[in-house]
């Protein structure tokens, strides 16, 4: 395994088969520099895959930030504007038959520890009143769904890299 920057590559140019971009275009600074990249090092006919989230991926965890006085929370923080949404036309301006396919599914947690952790995990401690809130917040949801539900929209897609 090597570590590298996904927008210099060090391999020749049609080294490649396929190209694996695994939730990781979100945290680039130059997407489209990744992707011409990922176009330079695939062979002719070689495929791209690439995994992604939505813009509405966790958004239940998203909104609890504001509920309970952290606005700056998001778990779905992106360094640049990738998602599921944006992605597939920046993919076909490098690749051709350019596939979506989306994988909806949900977290159903029945308890409101987890929750609380996850959101601590990614902000930090909360202070009391703001754990507390939270907590309110789980709870009733779990008492009214027997969950809290945390709907998940991630994608895959795949492209071939044309000839040159």
């Amino acid at each position: 395994m090597q570590q590298c920057d996904a927008t210099h590559l060090p391999y020749a140019d049609a080294a490649f088969d396929v190209v694996i971009a695994n939730h990781m275009l979100y945290h680039v600074d130059d997407p489209d520099a990744a992707l011409h990249e990922f176009a330079r090092v695939l062979r002719p006919g070689g495929r791209l895959a690439v995994a992604l989230n939505g813009r509405d991926h966790l958004a239940e965890l998203d909104a609890l930030g504001p509920a309970i006085g952290h606005p700056d929370l998001s778990v779905g923080r992106h360094r640049n504007d990738v998602t599921a949404e944006t992605t597939p036309a920046r993919i076909a301006a490098h690749f051709t038959d350019v596939t979506v396919e989306r994988y909806p599914d949900e977290l159903a947690v029945p308890a409101v520890a987890p929750v609380l952790a996850y959101l601590a995990s990614m902000v930090g401690p909360l202070t009391a009143a703001q754990e507390s809130a939270a907590d309110d917040l789980v709870r009733a949801r779990i008492e009214a769904e027997g969950a809290f539900r945390v709907r998940k929209h991630s994608v895959l897609i795949s492209a071939t890299r044309g000839p040159r």
